[in-house]
């Protein structure tokens, strides 16, 4: 009875009005102050984020003055507020109206199997029209969070309805289904509600803020450790050669999984800031000595959340055939249920369904070893101790050899779970044998990020423990000056003045940590994305999920349209001639000659200058209606400005493929040739030499016709048939890039001059960064050698907010205005050199 008395007394005088613990309610809003300012900085998730972050800190000022009755209103209305914020008032309003239609029926006064029933009719509505089988009147935007706030966060509300004998509150369940953090995280911990409901200010409250401060450091600090991890560090597939790679493949892959961390450390930091102490979602996961401890420390509120609705009401119901079989035969049901619901949360978050068979055999395996080290522990104990342990050399080496060995198991199946496929899997243990170390400073650099991260780091006391004794607020405890000194070093590491004072290289280090742009990995997988269904994104540990979260399933697509035919040659695909398609941009209109353009005739008018232009996508003009690509603006310019200097008309015909790599250009260019052109003009958005491998591979595998002798040779040179798995052949192949582009360049400048038509290459920039501006330089210098007349426009969008010019996150093509910018420099780079250009045919043969 004394120890509630006190702590009653501690909530009472925390709350009172008028009350206000000066220091420590100013010292937590000066930590929040400089906490934003680190957000704002590295640009932490997203701008909407950073906003949500300045509503938390007002809200708190707030709550913090607030009469204990008045608080969890206000945090339910602050909640709905920041839902509006995000979505804006009308899409708001909807993900509240079905957010409360849901929560209504909870409580409709009908049997509870009734409910059930008319719960689940409800959300197979909700499905079909997530599916996009139904239309519906809301944005697809709407619908990751919903399902984040609702498909699992249900089924535990109905669980505790049927179990506790507590009144239901309405501004309770508001505040926890629509908590605050929930709108800018599709991916949210389970908050058990009974848990939810009990620890709302039921210990000191600025003990409970000054944790909430410190989690949400730790979790910026586990995001940017996140970043240096996937910016820096990570490797493909197809660069795993030799044990050092292969162990940084392994390595990273595994850690990417601190941005879950980091992002549940911010969302429960968050919610302390209002009162609610709830317990630590990750717990040194990274440290677990075994596979029953890895399963207790990640992801705890999912652990929790399975063993209250699966394990112990099976194992209870199963315990009279014995404890061993009943919790054998929970823990397999358990991971077979955290299978089904996270193919079950990846329908809700994308649209789709997921079933990969390296998913289903990562959580087997995982089973397995948690159930043979369950009844282990089961039989033989599991060491328990309310005091500190004695150390010993032998029995820290025996802990030290466990966390190793688990560490080393886990990231291993990490990488089983995020490879494409078996054969994709099975080539990085070929790769690890294929010769070649890496670089040693990146493994340390891994290993660093590794250490720092399963480091508690900054804490005010574990909150699953109550405390009778306040703090003492006459100094700062250390926990808080931990805080404050990790959150004004990243301040000031975050301010241009001062990392632009340690050097290029740091300072490329740290603004490259400033940035929200997908890694290079990822950047690729993006763009064979638009061609291909590669894409990979069911693992959350990676930004390119949450970009394609919010792509439409039908989204542009070529194949769909009728716009492309099978060819069976090395093009492998070409436009149907005298096609017309609608897309939500506009018009895509194909000519008799199977080309985006005007209907030209195969030879060109007297006194007429002709281009034949060679490209991708982005040169077709995928994204954009007729009359809207460069190719046509520069064109309308040329014959409104240029006529009869020298020539009296220009054309440009665009020859142009979604999807076309350097090899099919080639294998294009004499069909180009058929309409004497002047000039042949390849325009290069940057990605010739990683794409001419990608390309060449595919083609073996599936056993395409390569009809050149120095690419079959060079294939032959590099041991890549069709009966090898993409990732070796890739890895055998790359070294012969440079060679390879080359030769393509030379063949076709080659070809070019031999019938008479000059050799242009206009280099285009992409609307985002990656790869491309790695690999412009040595593609502009082959193709030089190789003698084109090269017009590099990689400044084009220099100064331009690239994200207005993009069509979507998840489609970095080029919209209208990105079109205009390039044509207004492609025009400039042809007439500033017209001498070269505009030159007659008899002058040049």
């Amino acid at each position: 009875m004394s120890t509630i008395a006190t702590h009653a007394t501690q909530e009472t005088s925390a709350s009172t009005p008028g009350r206000v613990n000066v220091v420590p309610y100013l010292l937590v809003l000066l930590q929040l102050g400089i906490l934003a300012l680190v957000i704002r900085q590295f640009q932490i998730e997203s701008a909407a984020f950073l906003r949500l972050t300045l509503v938390a800190i007002g809200g708190f000022a707030v709550n913090a003055l607030l009469p204990l009755s008045w608080r969890l209103p206000w945090f339910a209305l602050l909640s709905l507020s920041g839902i509006g914020l995000v979505f804006g008032l009308q899409q708001g309003a909807w993900l509240v109206a079905l957010g409360l239609l849901l929560i209504g029926i909870c409580h409709i006064p009908i049997p509870f199997w009734a409910r059930i029933a008319v719960l689940g009719a409800v959300a197979a509505l909700l499905a079909v029209q997530r599916a996009e089988w139904l239309p519906a009147p809301w944005s697809r935007a709407i619908w990751p969070i919903l399902g984040s706030m609702f498909m699992f966060r249900l089924v535990v509300y109905l669980y505790d309805l049927r179990h506790e004998q507590v009144p239901a509150s309405p501004w309770r369940s508001l505040a926890y289904f629509f908590m605050l953090p929930n709108v800018c995280f599709p991916l949210f911990p389970v908050v058990d509600y009974k848990t939810f409901r009990r620890c709302h200010f039921d210990q000191d409250a600025y003990r409970t803020y000054q944790i909430g401060v410190d989690w949400m450091a730790r979790g910026v600090l586990h995001l940017i450790l996140y970043r240096i991890v996937y910016y820096h560090l990570t490797l493909a597939p197809s660069d795993v050669q030799g044990a050092l790679t292969f162990a940084q493949y392994v390595l990273t892959t595994f850690l990417l999984y601190l941005r879950v961390s980091g992002q549940f450390h911010i969302i429960v930091g968050m919610l302390h800031l209002f009162g609610f102490r709830l317990p630590e979602t990750h717990h040194r996961y990274f440290l677990a000595s075994s596979f029953t401890d890895f399963w207790r420390r990640i992801n705890i509120y999912w652990k929790d959340f399975m063993l209250k609705i699966f394990f112990n009401p099976l194992y209870f119901k199963l315990r009279r055939i014995g404890p061993t079989p009943a919790l054998v035969i929970s823990t397999i049901v358990v991971f077979f249920a955290t299978w089904a619901l996270h193919a079950y949360q990846w329908f809700w978050l994308r649209g789709s369904s997921l079933f990969v068979w390296t998913d289903v055999a990562f959580w087997s395996i995982l089973a397995t070893l948690v159930v043979v080290n369950a009844v282990y522990e089961s039989r033989h104990g599991r060491a328990r101790t309310l005091s500190r342990s004695r150390w010993t050399l032998r029995r820290f080496s025996g802990i030290a050899a466990r966390t190793v060995g688990t560490f080393c198991t886990i990231a291993l199946l990490w990488s089983l779970w995020t490879a494409d496929s078996f054969s994709a899997w099975f080539a990085l243990w070929r790769g690890l044998f294929d010769g070649g170390l890496g670089r040693t400073t990146d493994l340390g650099l891994l290993l660093a990020v590794a250490g720092i991260a399963a480091v508690r780091g900054p804490a005010a006391g574990s909150p699953g423990v109550r405390g009778s004794a306040r703090p003492r607020w006459t100094r700062i405890p250390w926990s808080t000056a931990g805080t404050i000194a990790l959150l004004l070093t990243l301040a000031a590491l975050g301010t241009a003045r001062v990392y632009s004072r340690l050097g290029p290289q740091v300072a490329s280090f740290v603004h490259s940590l400033r940035s929200g742009q997908l890694s290079r990995g990822d950047t690729v997988m993006l763009e064979r994305g638009y061609y291909e269904d590669l894409i990979r994104v069911d693992r959350f540990n990676s930004q390119l999920w949450e970009v394609y979260m919010n792509k439409p399933v039908n989204w542009l697509d070529v194949s769909a349209l009728g716009l492309d035919r099978f060819t069976g040659d090395l093009r492998q695909k070409e436009l149907v001639p005298s096609m017309v398609a609608q897309t939500r941009f506009g018009t895509i209109r194909t000519n008799r000659w199977g080309m985006r353009d005007r209907e030209y005739e195969r030879r060109p008018a007297p006194d007429t200058y002709r281009f034949a232009l060679l490209g991708a996508s982005t040169v077709m003009g995928w994204g954009v209606s007729d009359g809207e690509t460069f190719e046509s603006l520069v064109e309308d310019r040329l014959n409104r400005e240029r006529a009869g200097a020298p020539f009296a008309r220009y054309e440009i015909l665009n020859f142009a493929v979604p999807g076309y790599e350097l090899p099919q250009q080639l294998a294009t260019l004499e069909r180009a040739l058929e309409f004497a052109p002047d000039a042949v003009a390849y325009a290069a958005i940057g990605r010739d030499l990683h794409g001419s491998v990608q390309f060449l591979v595919g083609a073996v595998r599936a056993s395409t016709p390569i009809p050149y002798n120095f690419l079959r040779d060079l294939l032959r040179r590099a041991g890549v048939d069709a009966s090898m798995d993409e990732t070796t052949a890739r890895r055998r192949l790359d070294p012969y890039r440079g060679e390879i582009v080359s030769w393509l360049f030379e063949e076709i400048a080659r070809r070019c001059r031999e019938r008479g038509a000059m050799p242009v290459l206009i280099f285009l920039p992409q609307t985002y960064t990656g790869i491309w501006e790695q690999e412009s330089v040595e593609a502009l210098q082959r193709a030089e050698k190789a003698g084109f007349l090269v017009l590099d426009l990689r400044d084009a969008f220099r100064g331009v907010d690239t994200a207005s010019i993009r069509l979507a996150d998840w489609d970095a093509h080029p919209n209208a205005r990105g079109h205009q910018i390039m044509a207004a420099h492609v025009y400039d780079a042809i007439t500033s050199r017209k001498d070269a250009i505009f030159v007659p045919r008899e002058a040049r043969q």
